[in-house]
């Protein structure tokens, strides 16, 4: 369970991060993501949509996009901040979402919270509620090495580190192919992170 620890952090967390993306490639990425889902029908979903910056520049750029989160505190900054999107509380699994069509599914840095067996599960129940050819963009901190993966000291809680093949190993178990990919690095961070974009087969 990750909310304790983003609840005790959301004030914090809504005023050290103002903007949607850290780096410009990640904005790049999430650009790509949303031309890619444009014209689907349906919902796009934010899946650990944190205090929303995210799923309301999405919004900007088009889609129709809902968020969710399992922290009160988080979606509390969330709907607080952008009163034009909805949000909802739930988990990777997607089970609170409200019915209705998903175009395309976003996951940034949320995932690696998830324990590596549930991650399958998730993007199994992903695969079940997108039509062909849907996108999903995930990114995550990146191991450098193959092999499962590496838990790791996250400031808030439990985490894991993926390597890019071994995720996409198991985006394609789950029915989805590849597109494309990006590893990038920061000098002032100590992992390299990876954004992985993929469409339902």
């Amino acid at each position: 369970m990750t909310q304790p620890g983003y609840d005790a952090m959301a004030d914090l967390y809504a005023e050290t991060f103002p903007d949607p993306y850290e780096f410009p490639i990640e904005a790049h990425a999430a650009a790509a993501f949303a031309e890619a889902a444009a014209g689907r029908p349906g919902r796009t979903v934010d899946v650990g949509c944190g205090v929303g910056h995210v799923a309301a520049d999405l919004t900007a750029r088009g889609l129709d996009v809902i968020g969710v989160d399992p922290s009160p505190g988080m979606l509390a900054h969330a709907r607080r901040l952008h009163p034009h999107v909805p949000f909802v509380d739930g988990d990777a699994s997607l089970s609170a979402l409200p019915a209705g069509p998903i175009a395309a599914i976003l996951a940034r840095f949320s995932l690696i919270h998830v324990e590596p067996s549930e991650v399958r599960r998730a993007l199994g129940a992903w695969a079940a509620l997108l039509s062909p050819g849907s996108p999903v963009l995930v990114a995550f901190q990146a191991a450098d090495e193959p092999g499962p993966p590496i838990p790791f000291d996250h400031a808030v809680a439990p985490a894991w580190r993926w390597h890019p093949d071994g995720f996409g190993e198991v985006l394609a178990e789950a029915g989805f192919d590849e597109a494309w990919r990006i590893v990038y690095r920061d000098k002032g961070y100590r992992f390299p992170m990876a954004q992985l974009l993929a469409h339902r087969r």
